[in-house]
């Protein structure tokens, strides 16, 4: 659905090798969607990815590039729209592990 969505308004070319176990930023496993995941709850992050600056003090709102966060947001809400209004709650993915 999140992939429907972004093809619906945001167009975004999409970085999926950030999703799998072996990725070595672990990103999937240090989002706070995991726990929902490990519950049987299908959750999905957002993400631009890092930079250089990245949860350090230099981490500041001149960094934020609006256009593209209006595009994300905009994203998101369109995926929350296709499962809110979905027959069906949206499959987990078979044999997805959710540990390292």
């Amino acid at each position: 659905m999140a992939r429907r969505a972004n093809n619906q308004v945001s167009q975004f070319k999409l970085d999926t090798l950030w999703d799998k176990p072996t990725h070595p930023q672990g990103w999937y496993f240090r989002s706070d969607h995991l726990p929902y995941a490990r519950a049987g709850i299908p959750a999905i992050a957002f993400t631009s990815n890092l930079h250089e600056d990245y949860h350090t003090p230099l981490d500041d709102p001149t960094r934020i590039d609006y256009t593209k966060l209006t595009r994300v947001t905009k994203w998101m809400y369109a995926t929350g729209w296709l499962v809110a209004n979905a027959d069906q709650r949206p499959p987990v993915d078979a044999g997805f592990k959710l540990e390292r």
